[in-house]
């Protein structure tokens, strides 16, 4: 049997086995870890299965990543609803 569960801040169930932040007792969504600093937008970027990036920030719902590309980086951005 599957176990569910709600994020603490936005209530969306999050499934067994599915990614997520401890805190204290609440399980937060990774969604919403990110919007409150719990975790970094590299984490987040690598548990979408993101890795082509060197480094990452997230701000006003954006998530700004920067790829090594050739001598300098090359600029994305993502917006996180």
């Amino acid at each position: 049997m599957a176990d569910f569960k709600e994020c603490g801040i936005c209530g969306k169930t999050i499934e067994d086995g599915e990614p997520h932040v401890k805190h204290g007792a609440q399980r937060i969504c990774c969604d919403c870890a990110l919007k409150i600093g719990l975790l970094p937008a590299t984490d987040w970027l690598d548990l979408h299965g993101i890795d082509i990036y060197e480094k990452a920030e997230y701000k006003n719902g954006i998530i700004t990543a920067y790829q090594k590309w050739g001598r300098g980086y090359r600029k994305d951005e993502i917006k996180i609803e």
